[in-house]
């Protein structure tokens, strides 16, 4: 158990029945409360909302992640499908590991991530850590 399931156990009760646009403002509101970075992500791995912390790790803008897909910050080798991993991730529901990220200056980091999928309808979460490699 992840010391994040209550919060997404909370999260999922606040989104539930929520129609779309009131979806995506309780979703930012959620993701607001949060003590890390998160991410929120649609069925085809396009961020649609981001709270300050994950601004500050990836140094893009809400708005500019809004406009990045899973790929674009987490870069896997040639070899790697990531659709397939995707796919992966949304059938068994929850994941959570390390990962290099791809901030905006180009230098990748070190995170710890916990990941879960259809906190509502069709979006997907992920926190994130920042890893100390001192």
């Amino acid at each position: 158990m992840s010391r994040f399931n209550p919060h997404i156990d909370q999260m999922r009760a606040a989104l539930r029945g929520r129609s779309n646009d009131d979806l995506m403002a309780a979703l930012q509101r959620q993701l607001t409360n949060l003590k890390v970075a998160a991410l929120a992500a649609s069925d085809t791995a396009q961020y649609v909302a981001a709270n300050s912390r994950a601004e500050e790790l990836t140094g893009y803008t809400a708005a500019e992640i809004r406009g990045l897909r899973l790929e674009d910050i987490t870069p896997l080798p040639i070899t790697v499908d990531a659709q397939e991993l995707w796919r992966d991730f949304i059938a068994q529901g929850t994941q959570r590991g390390e990962f290099e990220l791809r901030p905006r200056t180009g230098t990748p980091i070190r995170v710890r991530y916990w990941a879960y999928a259809s906190v509502a309808p069709g979006i997907h979460v992920s926190l994130l850590e920042r890893v100390d490699t001192a």
